[in-house]
């Protein structure tokens, strides 16, 4: 009987593979994506850079690899906020603008304190927490904007937004669950994982669906599907 670690490892190397086709497609069609779709490559590249980093200082280095944790929430959520900001919150954003820029100084306080004063083998998901719950507040506001009658960039923009916000919510149930397991049962810890990596296997897949119908010029509807 296959082990529920074993089973994680799988899925975390599928999801990895994932994001590399999303990130080869991004690049191929990117002169033909919307400004918003075409921002989110810098997304997916920061992904693939940290996921090499710990997988190398794990398999090469065989040092902890936490510490890279903190660094990619950091630069996520600003490379969100900016996403958002930018291309798909209706301008001026100035009191969004100052928020978000409290949250990047809270989340550059607290993966600070992660790196230096915890221990190298600890794990906690506050910053990803506060990541996420901030980005579904942005999925949020563009939906309110529509509901107001701000006219969408495009039918790929809503999908994007609609996407995020179901990966987001999702993933933030894992990391307050995870903040609570962290030091329970391992086993238990572990189908969290496991659920993660299936649902960033979906949401890379969907990305990709998206690109592929918008860099082809097929016609689009709601969650990039025909």
């Amino acid at each position: 009987m296959i082990e529920v670690k074993t089973i994680w490892q799988i899925l975390s190397n599928i999801s990895f593979a994932a994001v590399i086709i999303t990130l080869m497609l991004m690049l191929l069609f990117r002169r033909k994506l919307d400004s918003g779709l075409r921002f989110y490559t810098y997304v997916i590249i920061l992904g693939v850079a940290a996921e090499i980093t710990m997988r190398l200082c794990i398999y090469l280095f065989k040092i902890p690899n936490l510490f890279v944790i903190p660094a990619y929430y950091i630069l996520e959520f600003f490379l969100i906020s900016y996403l958002y900001i930018k291309y798909m919150l209706k301008r001026p954003q100035k009191a969004l603008i100052v928020f978000a820029a409290l949250v990047q100084i809270i989340l550059c306080v607290e993966g600070i304190r992660s790196i230096f004063y915890d221990q190298v083998y600890s794990f906690n998901a506050y910053g990803k927490v506060l990541v996420n719950t901030v980005v579904i507040i942005y999925t949020l506001l563009y939906l309110l904007q529509l509901a107001k009658g701000y006219k969408r960039k495009s039918v790929s923009e809503l999908t994007l937004n609609m996407l995020i916000f179901i990966y987001y919510v999702l993933t933030l149930i894992v990391y307050v669950f995870i903040n609570f397991l962290i030091n329970g049962t391992s086993s238990i810890t572990m189908y969290f994982w496991i659920f993660h990596s299936f649902i960033t296997i979906l949401f890379y897949l969907s990305i990709s669906v998206l690109i592929w119908k918008t860099g082809t010029d097929r016609k689009l509807l709601l969650f990039g599907l025909l």
